[in-house]
């Protein structure tokens, strides 16, 4: 069997497993330029190690293999490209994802196995790209937009293109990712019904938070899909595989309250047997009743908001824009509607202090929240917090690998690394051994693949260094 196309999910672990939406997107891109012998390959929902990876390329045979790059999949990406070269030398590799948008040109620098890499959204891009060296088309690198490529010595890249009209994209490719195929360990560990599909209804942000990493791929400028566009693919999700619960993973859902409102009637009138939820979180100073009390009516049950700090200081040194009085006010509001809030929190941010930390812990534990997520500062490529780390040589180049939120890569000037995962165990089960929260989450465990997914996430968290 050979393939156009291989899209991966690289070989790695995950406190989650849920379908790669963007990959899903590229897929049905390509499809809509000709090709059908695409293929999705998800390591992680399939626990494939090294091996057995290699083992299911070399079965497939591709023309070419694409991967999806966060900076923690370097060594596996890095490993895995090296023996596909050596097993399949004809096949092309391309590299994409937050860490390539980040690194760029140096990408290529990275990954010395890759042929191609790609910036940004490579919707539009990458369908360019296999009509040139699949189909031969004459079509020069320098008009397919965000193509990463060598040039003789040289490293070379075209300017990125952000897509405009999200609803042009069509659905993601669900039939090489059934949702309904997938295990309940979702993006939030917990859930109310099942199964579970992730779904996107905008893209960009128009924010400035300086940890944040998520403008590098999507940009600053908000673009969002139609209402019935939104809804539709909800139906297919709905009626095809069954699925009863979605999971918003837009980074601004809640910019406009009005077409919140307008999403919540004409989902009302659907009656569905749905909840939803919002795992990447909303942007608290946009929330308020009226959208609350449309949402908790039409099915959403809790969500988590980003608060970051329970420090001014620390806020105002992330570019948050929010004030503890502000967050304090929304959190009330969200409870006081009826849904259950939860909170991510940072620790660690350049320029805190121990004082500052126990002051995000005793502002955690004062809030109506559920659950807290105390996550470890994580230097990641592009941001403008890493930017000033480098600049002023507080650190270099990080080890990509530490890049995930249970590892601790940096720590501020006064707290050692030990001294701040130490805090970061300390929190959250401080947090979470108190009763009445401990009590409540022992009642939301659903399945007993869902027990062993949270204890994993839990050990994971705390023992990692």
């Amino acid at each position: 069997m050979q393939v156009d196309l291989l899209l991966v999910v690289p070989v790695g672990k995950s406190h989650y497993v849920v379908p790669p939406v963007g990959l899903g997107y590229l897929a049905t891109a390509c499809r809509n330029s000709g090709f059908s012998d695409i293929a999705i390959l998800d390591s992680i929902k399939e626990n494939l190690d090294i091996s057995k990876f290699i083992d299911r390329v070399k079965t497939l045979t591709p023309k070419i293999v694409g991967f999806q790059v966060f900076s923690s999949d370097f060594s596996s990406v890095k490993t895995c490209s090296r023996l596909i070269k050596e097993a399949l030398p004809k096949t092309l590799l391309l590299i994409g994802g937050p860490h390539v948008s980040a690194r760029g040109v140096v990408s290529l620098q990275d990954f010395p196995d890759a042929d191609y890499g790609f910036q940004g959204e490579a919707e539009i891009g990458l369908p360019l790209f296999a009509r040139r060296v699949l189909n031969a088309e004459d079509i020069p690198f320098e008009q397919i937009p965000g193509l990463i490529y060598r040039d003789g010595s040289e490293f070379k890249t075209t300017d990125r293109v952000l897509v405009e009209d999200l609803d042009s994209l069509g659905f993601p490719a669900w039939d090489l990712m059934p949702p309904n195929s997938y295990p309940d360990a979702p993006q939030g560990a917990f859930y109310q019904k099942f199964p579970i599909a992730p779904i996107t209804s905008s893209r960009g942000c128009p924010y400035t938070c300086a940890f944040c990493g998520s403008p590098v791929n999507m940009g600053n400028r908000l673009r969002f899909r139609s209402l019935e566009s939104v809804l539709a693919e909800m139906e297919l999700l709905y009626e095809q595989y069954g699925v009863r619960e979605f999971h918003f993973i837009d980074d601004m859902f809640n910019a406009s309250k009005k077409r919140v409102v307008e999403f919540c009637k004409q989902l009302e009138v659907r009656n569905w047997d749905i909840s939803y939820t919002f795992p990447n979180g909303l942007r608290l100073n946009t929330l308020d009743k009226e959208s609350l009390d449309w949402m908790k009516r039409t099915g959403a049950y809790a969500f988590t908001v980003g608060i970051e700090s329970g420090s001014q200081r620390i806020l105002d040194s992330m570019n948050k824009k929010l004030t503890l009085e502000l967050i304090r006010e929304k959190v009330d509001l969200i409870a006081s509607a009826g849904i259950e809030p939860s909170g991510f929190f940072l620790i660690g941010f350049p320029g805190e202090t121990k004082e500052d930390m126990e002051k995000t812990l005793a502002f955690a534990k004062s809030l109506p929240l559920k659950r807290a997520h105390f996550s470890n500062f994580l230097p990641l490529p592009g941001t403008e917090a890493t930017a000033r780390l480098l600049a002023s040589g507080e650190i270099s180049e990080p080890n990509w690998e530490d890049l995930s939120y249970s590892h601790t890569p940096y720590s501020p000037p006064g707290i050692s690394k030990k001294e701040l995962k130490a805090f970061q165990r300390r929190a959250f089960l401080e947090f979470h051994l108190r009763p009445k929260i401990l009590f409540k989450m022992i009642r939301e465990i659903n399945s007993l693949f869902h027990l062993k997914s949270i204890v994993l996430r839990a050990k994971d968290y705390l023992m990692a260094s």
